[in-house]
């Protein structure tokens, strides 16, 4: 019983051995030189919109009325060299994806993602490949989220209100239908206030000028009166000479 604990804790320490010497197979200048690629490493997406084939989507009777487009993202990760490779994982599916130096293409690696449902978290670690003296060292943990598809700006309360976060066509956060409205229709009362306020300042304006201005608008007319009247007069004795 002694002998096999004593040579399973000669396995573990010889195990632990390993590890170090595995984990300090770098020299300080390679270990700087892969965490800087590391850190060089990027992640960004970009909306597509693609065309769709209308035979998958018309009957025979509707076809030639119009492409219909699908929009998603596009992943892309840049900055990936030789020396370097990056585990993806998203939290829709909890799917795990490799990115390898000989998977990019003129220094970019992108894939597509349809799930546009619902906001989705990409947490991509930067490790250092079979290429250096330490592969598999994690260097830098970096994170992409992608926003998801708003149904409501389609709704007829966001008519006229693209600019408007709750009725824009993506959404970064997991806000409620219910909570969009009430901020929308807050929205339309502020609006709608602000309209009543500039007319009611607008007529307050007009009401201002003619209070201000009274004393002159009266003495004017008062004025053009008594010359229209004067010349009546002139006009009359004329004709009764």
């Amino acid at each position: 019983m002694k002998k096999s604990v004593i040579l399973a804790l000669c396995g573990m320490l010889g195990f632990t051995g390993l590890i170090g010497a595995n984990a300090s197979a770098c020299s300080n200048e390679e270990l700087v030189k892969i965490k800087k690629i590391a850190s060089n490493v990027s992640a960004h997406y970009e909306e597509v919109e693609e065309a769709l084939d209308p035979s998958t989507y018309l009957t025979n009777e509707e076809v030639g009325e119009g492409p219909v487009y699908e929009s998603f993202f596009k992943v892309l990760f840049s900055g990936i060299e030789e020396d370097v490779y990056v585990k993806i994982k998203n939290d829709y599916n909890d799917e795990v994806k490799f990115i390898r130096y000989k998977d990019v293409e003129d220094g970019i690696y992108s894939f597509e993602w349809k799930n546009t449902d619902k906001l989705t978290k990409f947490t991509y670690e930067v490790y250092s490949s079979a290429a250096t003296s330490c592969p598999d060292e994690k260097l830098f943990t970096g994170y992409v989220v992608l926003p998801r598809y708003n149904d409501m700006a389609e709704s007829v309360m966001c008519e006229g209100l693209d600019d408007f976060p709750a009725c824009q066509k993506y959404i970064t956060s997991n806000i409620t239908p219910e909570e969009q409205k009430k901020q929308i229709i807050k929205h339309l009362e502020k609006i709608n206030k602000e309209e009543e306020n500039k007319n009611k300042k607008w007529n307050e304006k007009i009401g201002d000028f003619v209070s201000d201005h009274m004393v002159t608008t009266i003495t004017c007319s008062i004025v053009v009166i008594a010359g229209v009247a004067t010349v009546v007069v002139k006009n009359r004795r004329k004709r009764v000479k």
